[in-house]
């Protein structure tokens, strides 16, 4: 999960890249999330050819679903982070472990004990911090918003992931999510297609390849545990934007952005720690 952290956080800086003019003419969003499924699905498709691999009884409703929210959260992330310091972009959007938390327990049956909730609180607090109340610019406010309503479509996908981890393979679930990731994508290109410089071809190329590996290494995670321990070690990739912001664009998060930020990892610490006194306890 420190390594999906590591990927994640480094996609969000070259979409941030590439919808400025350091590279060449900005690109629209949803053609760098629309490149993040294509050279995804390009790279899994040659390793299942080579591999001899066969799809076996897939979930293509489950499937859709999960590549639909995860589309919807990619494109609000990389959007945001244009508008709004990326710190606080990656900061919202990964409020999502709450509602991966609280998904989990009507549709994979985990309980939920009473310090959870508590965190859920306090990372709570943390979103409405740095949402920034006092502030009268409804157009930022409304990019906070949708930050949330990012973190919530995640939250659902790491859900779907967990459920598709149980009945299939992780390169079966990374070929057909790309697959459909990339058809859904693809509808709105038409319209909003910028055509990209060499250098731009080649960060879009990274922001799939990136995005591939943070894939990967989630659904071994989810594989090997369950969705609400898994979850909190997103906020790993907050220190990870942290630091490529300042290297990239010489930007430190303000005191706000910090207070904010350090109550959402607060409520994850306390969600991680709590899982791990349950399972000691069961020993």
């Amino acid at each position: 999960m420190i390594f999906v952290s590591l990927f994640i956080g480094g996609t969000t800086m070259i979409a941030k890249v590439l919808g400025t003019d350091l590279l060449g003419k900005p690109l629209n969003p949803m053609q760098i999330s629309h490149s993040r499924f294509f050279f995804a699905f390009i790279l899994i498709f040659l390793f299942f050819l080579k591999t001899k691999s066969k799809i076996i009884q897939p979930n293509y409703k489950l499937h859709f679903s999960r590549s639909f929210c995860g589309w919807i959260g990619i494109t609000i992330l990389f959007g945001t982070s244009i508008l709004i310091p990326v710190s606080d972009a990656t900061a919202l959007i990964f409020i999502n472990p709450i509602f991966t938390m609280i998904f989990a327990i009507p549709l994979l049956g985990e309980t939920v004990k009473t310090i959870k909730w508590f965190a859920v609180a306090i990372t709570f607090i943390g979103a409405i911090v740095l949402i920034r109340p006092e502030n009268n610019l409804l157009e930022i406010q409304f990019v906070y918003i949708l930050l949330i309503f990012g973190a919530l479509a995640l939250g659902l996908e790491s859900i779907f992931i967990k459920i598709l981890t149980i009945e299939e393979k992780p390169k079966q679930i990374l070929l057909i999510n790309n697959g459909i990731g990339l058809m859904i994508s693809s509808i709105p290109i038409y319209f909003i297609w910028i055509s990209p410089n060499i250098k731009q071809i080649l960060a879009l190329f990274f922001v799939g390849t990136l995005m591939l590996c943070a894939q990967i290494c989630f659904i071994q995670a989810m594989k090997r545990s369950e969705a609400h321990f898994v979850a909190p070690f997103f906020y790993f990739t907050l220190i990870f934007v942290c630091i490529y912001d300042f290297f990239i664009f010489q930007i430190l998060p303000d005191k706000i952005s910090i207070i904010g930020t350090i109550l959402i990892i607060v409520g994850g610490i306390i969600l991680y720690v709590s899982q791990t006194r349950s399972k000691l306890s069961k020993i």
